[in-house]
């Protein structure tokens, strides 16, 4: 049964193939299996070698060929959808061609890159000595030949960290375009196998063939450009390795013939020529440029065409400018002229340690300025070339329509001769730069340009230079570093100074004058803020700066952290309250959620209070103001006291009234006045009830409890008089006998037994395990 029906599989399958032919051969487009072979996924890696890109390409070209003679078959003018797949098709075989090329390229820049590594690697492990590498004459020729071969070697280094990170995400976004083009493929093969329209679905398979081996060969020919660019920074370290030594053995030998001087100065006198002959050709420049604009403005006849006239005013700008340029480069090279005698006088050795120190900070001085000349120019440049390209599109938009003015030509011609003098003036910037780089590493490595007293000139310098920046200016008065350390220093050594000064007052003279502790407390905080505020009054004017330019400032944060400030605010406003009206001074015992603390200080946001378990609690002082607060001690410190006892009813009353005002009385730490008070309450459940009231100090009302407790107990116990107790009276119904059982342990023998019961039964008594007995009325 498997073998018959794999046979009418097999022949399932021929068929259709057959069929697929026949209708092939009815339309324009043939099978994809016909032209080309399936597209393999893509591989995580592919080696490329000469001979098998040689083999694709050959391969590519006949497809090519194919693709148009196929083209050239269909009738002419006729635009189908046969003749746009067979274009789009020539555009992909076309475009997989040129990435065969560029693989191809890429290939042979691996292959001399390895060679190059190969020659790298020998030299590094068979060094030899710079006498036998050069070969004389040691001149300043080859010594700048092989600094350029270092700054190559520097420079790379940037550019291939920046190629590499590049090539990456170009290797990424292949990779999701591959896999993106395998999808559709798929998808195209299944409609071509399912499909009614089997002529459109044959040639977008085909078109997504070609996509598919395009994104393939475009992932391979990135993934060798990043393993190239990899070898290619791999061997910028060991290159400078090699460089270096040679690069200082050859600074200690160049020797500076006087042929190469001559030759050098002949060279700078040629272009010193030819700046005097550019400098005079753009004055006359200049001078035309000027006539010209003056001859716009005075034109006659007719108002002066703004878009002329402001073009006329650019070109005798741009002449200045030029002017300016040439002047400054024949001054720069009077300037290279000094700068090279230095070189040979530094190489020569031939000068003092002294002057080279000097020229090593005059030259350090004009790197800067170099390096700012170079900045500018750069932007300068940049603005040029921008103005250029919006002239030739304005100038090439205006050739279909109109002829271009006179002075429009003029314009594009004379911005493309600045661009020009700018490229000049920047390569010699350049050069200038370099020279003067050279120039500091070669004192460098003479003198030892670190000195401790140009060190600490140099910080001292520094730090002043920190110590007077201006951070801002706020209506025209500057802000500086020091301001704002001075006004934080004057602020913190004025806030030490009024809390002395508070102190002081506080001990000195608040307390001379007979105020008790709170009132004096609350007096002293108030005179520390009024100090603290004349402080910074007293710091602000001194330093220039007033509270509006901070609020200016600072207004956007304010507005930002006001709704979170509410609460500080609110607490701040309730302790002056407090301050001012006393209602709670420190040392006053107040009551707080049914506890009794004490108030140790009053702060600006919140109060300390100490409770009799000596824990401390911070109580906001809004609260002191917003809710009820009990303080005993806000008038004086006597709290009036009571204790409440019972005697029993049959107790002599006013005997026990008298007892206890005599006890009371005795008590030391009882005021006399208020004079205390015995009464008596009540009549109780249980008890004859009397109160005692007294007064006492805060600070020992427990004690003053305490003692008359102990002598009423005393006094009671000695007169013989009962304290009460809860007492309860219990009834029984005696209206019939009560039964009463006698309840023994388990019998030892059965006649026990019987006697027991014989008991129960007559006298109605019985006992239990335990030999208790019970009673209960009888029946």
């Amino acid at each position: 049964m498997p073998a018959h029906f794999s046979r009418c599989f097999a022949l399932i399958l021929l068929g259709s193939s057959l069929w697929l032919t026949s209708r092939a051969g009815a339309g324009t487009i043939p099978l994809l299996a016909e032209k080309t072979p399936a597209v393999a996924p893509a591989e995580k890696s592919a080696e490329l070698t000469p001979a098998s890109i040689a083999t694709k390409r050959e391969q590519v070209r006949r497809e090519i060929v194919d693709a148009r003679a196929r083209l050239a078959k269909l009738p002419d003018g006729k635009l189908d959808e046969n003749a746009l797949w067979l274009t789009q098709e020539t555009a992909l075989l076309e475009r997989i061609d040129s990435v065969y090329l560029e693989q191809e390229a890429t290939l042979q820049h691996a292959t001399d890159l390895a060679k190059e590594q190969a020659e790298v690697q020998q030299l590094s492990l068979n060094l030899s000595s710079p006498e036998t590498t050069f070969k004389p004459p040691y001149n300043l020729k080859l010594l700048n030949q092989l600094y350029g071969e270092r700054d190559y070697v520097e420079r790379a280094g940037d550019t291939l960290k920046a190629d590499i990170d590049n090539v990456t995400g170009e290797l990424g976004d292949a990779r999701e375009q591959l896999d993106a083009k395998n999808r559709a493929r798929r998808t195209a093969r299944e409609a071509v196998q399912t499909g009614s329209d089997l002529v459109k679905a044959q040639g977008q398979l085909r078109l997504l063939e070609l996509e598919t081996r395009l994104a393939q060969e475009t992932v391979w020919l990135k993934e060798k450009s990043l393993q190239t660019l990899k070898l290619q920074q791999s061997l910028l370290a060991p290159k400078k390795e090699l460089i270096g030594p040679r690069l200082k053995w050859l600074r200690k030998n160049v020797a500076v013939a006087e042929a190469d001087v001559k030759a050098e100065s002949a060279k700078r006198e040629k272009r010193a020529a030819e700046i005097d002959a550019a400098m005079s050709a753009a004055k006359e420049d200049a001078d035309k440029a000027s006539r010209l604009v003056i001859a716009v403005e005075r034109r006659s006849g007719a108002e002066p065409n703004p878009a002329e006239l402001e073009s006329r005013r650019a070109d005798r700008q741009t002449a200045n400018y030029t002017l300016s340029v040439l002047a400054a480069q024949r001054e720069r090279l009077v300037e290279m002229t000094e700068l090279g005698e230095q070189r040979r006088k530094v190489l020569a050795n031939t000068t003092t340690s002294q002057e080279m120190r000097q020229w090593a900070e005059e030259n350090e001085t004009e790197l800067d300025r170099v390096e700012k000349e170079r900045r500018q120019q750069i932007s300068d440049f940049g603005k040029s070339r921008r103005e250029l390209q919006a002239l030739q599109q304005k100038l090439s938009g205006a050739e279909n329509e109109a002829r271009p003015a006179a002075w429009e030509n003029e314009r594009r011609q004379r911005v493309a001769a600045w661009i020009a003098l700018n490229e000049r003036e920047l390569r010699e910037i350049g050069d200038l730069r370099t020279e003067r780089q050279r120039l500091k590493e070669e004192i460098g490595e003479r003198v030892n340009l670190f000195s401790i007293r140009d060190a600490t000139a140099s910080t001292r310098e520094n730090i002043l230079a920190a110590w007077n920046y201006e951070l801002f200016s706020v209506k025209d008065q500057p802000v500086r570093v020091k301001t704002i350390f001075g006004v934080i220093l004057l602020v913190w050594l004025g806030h030490w100074l009024a809390r002395r000064a508070s102190d002081l007052i506080g001990s000195a003279v608040f307390h001379r004058m007979g105020m008790n502790v709170g009132r004096r407390a609350a007096w002293q905080t108030l005179s520390f803020y009024t100090f603290f505020l004349i402080v910074l009054l007293v710091a602000f004017n001194l330093f220039h700066l007033s509270f509006t330019q901070f609020s200016v400032m600072s207004g956007a944060l304010a507005v930002g952290l006001g709704f979170g400030s509410q609460n500080l605010i609110s607490n701040f406003i309730s302790g002056i309250i407090l301050l001012i009206e006393r209602p709670v001074n420190q040392g006053d015992v107040i009551e707080i959620d049914g506890r009794q603390v004490t108030v140790e200080r009053l702060g600006p946001r919140s109060t300390i209070v100490r409770s009799a378990d000596n824990t401390h609690i911070v109580v906001p002082n809004s609260r002191l103001l917003e809710q009820p607060v009990v303080n005993w001690t806000l008038s004086d410190d006597v709290v009036r006291k009571r204790i409440r006892l019972g005697v029993a009813y049959d107790s002599p009353t006013r005997k026990v009234a008298e007892l206890l005002d005599g006890v009371v009385k005795g008590i030391e730490n009882v005021r006399k006045e208020p004079a205390p008070v015995v009464k008596f309450a009540d009549f109780g459940e249980n008890s004859l009830v009397f109160e005692i009231y007294f007064w006492v100090a805060l600070c020992d009302p427990h004690d003053a409890e305490d003692e008359l407790r102990h002598r009423i107990a005393e006094t009671f116990a000695k007169e013989k008089i009962i304290m009460a107790f809860p007492q309860r009276d219990v009834h029984l119904e005696t209206t019939k006998p009560l039964r009463v059982e006698l309840l023994n342990p388990v019998p030892a023998s059965p006649a026990a037994a019987s006697n027991d019961q014989l008991g129960e039964g007559a006298g109605g008594k019985s006992s239990d395990q335990s030999g208790k007995i019970k009673s209960e009325p009888s029946g």
